[in-house]
């Protein structure tokens, strides 16, 4: 891995779980980072930067939000902010599936966000990621929502849907390869987790064999998503398919320097403490 070349890296949605790790990976080269939240000027903070990694984005808008707003608003500002100053670089973190004619409101905006920044004639690596997980100090919000709460886990559909979860220090990993080589490749990557298991089995891996699990049938969990406020059709949709990827995770790690992770050599440890 580069030590980031002295050069300049702007990161959007900074205080984000990718952008948190990001930002501890890249304090120990001699990358000058450039943190960017919801509030500061990004167009000043992309002026002078070589690179642009833009993580900002949701696939839950929450308060005034939209997947318009959330996710395509932000990328075309990046985009014309990254065209302006110069950048070498832009590194953008999509999601598998993300099209323009896709029924799914949040896949059409990541594919409308896509299309701007590869659009912005900057050079662009875009990683189409699946569900992202944490480690047990820092599980995020997708492994956080499968931990078993009052003794059980609430997972929606049959809990035979095929995924393959993506550890989040592999994401980074990625993200970093692309940020700091100029050798990295360009284009839109794939990019899952090396094995794929039922929903219920991610489950069991960050929980333990015995965790009890209920199964929320798929129309209760559409119309739950409609009426909750922290959910959306368009993530319930996603919980409730396959989110699989026939790009294998070794050939995607081969070319960014990383070796993809498997549940268990994350989470493995934590289960066998509280499970013996």
């Amino acid at each position: 891995m580069s030590d980031g070349g002295g050069r300049a890296i702007a990161i959007t949605g900074a205080s984000g779980q990718v952008g948190t790790l990001l930002r501890e990976r890249l304090a120990g080269t001699s990358a000058r980072v450039v943190p960017l939240g919801r509030g500061d000027d990004w167009r000043t903070g992309i002026a002078g930067a070589d690179v642009v990694v833009h993580l900002a984005g949701t696939l839950q808008p929450r308060g005034g939000d939209s997947y318009e707003s959330a996710n395509v608003e932000t990328a075309r500002t990046a985009a014309e902010a990254a065209a302006a100053g110069g950048a070498s670089r832009i590194v953008f973190l999509s999601y598998v599936g993300a099209g323009a004619g896709s029924a799914n409101e949040y896949l059409r905006a990541k594919a409308a966000a896509e299309d701007l920044l590869t659009g912005s004639g900057v050079p662009t690596t875009i990683f189409r990621c699946l569900h992202v997980y944490g480690p047990p100090e820092r599980p995020g919000p997708t492994a956080a929502a499968f931990l078993a709460k009052r003794g059980r886990v609430v997972v929606p559909g049959s809990g035979r849907q095929r995924i393959q979860p993506l550890y989040v220090g592999d994401v980074v990993s990625a993200v970093e390869h692309a940020a700091t080589r100029d050798d990295a490749p360009t284009g839109a990557f794939d990019l899952g987790g090396p094995e794929e298991m039922a929903m219920d089995d991610f489950v069991r891996a960050l929980n333990g064999p015995e965790v009890k699990i209920h199964h929320l049938p798929a129309g209760a969990a559409r119309l739950g998503a409609r009426l909750a406020p922290s959910l959306t059709p368009a993530l319930m949709d996603l919980l409730l398919c396959d989110n699989v990827t026939p790009t294998p995770a070794a050939e995607v790690g081969e070319r960014f320097g990383f070796t993809p992770h498997r549940v268990a050599a994350v989470w493995a440890p934590v289960v066998s403490a509280e499970h013996p």
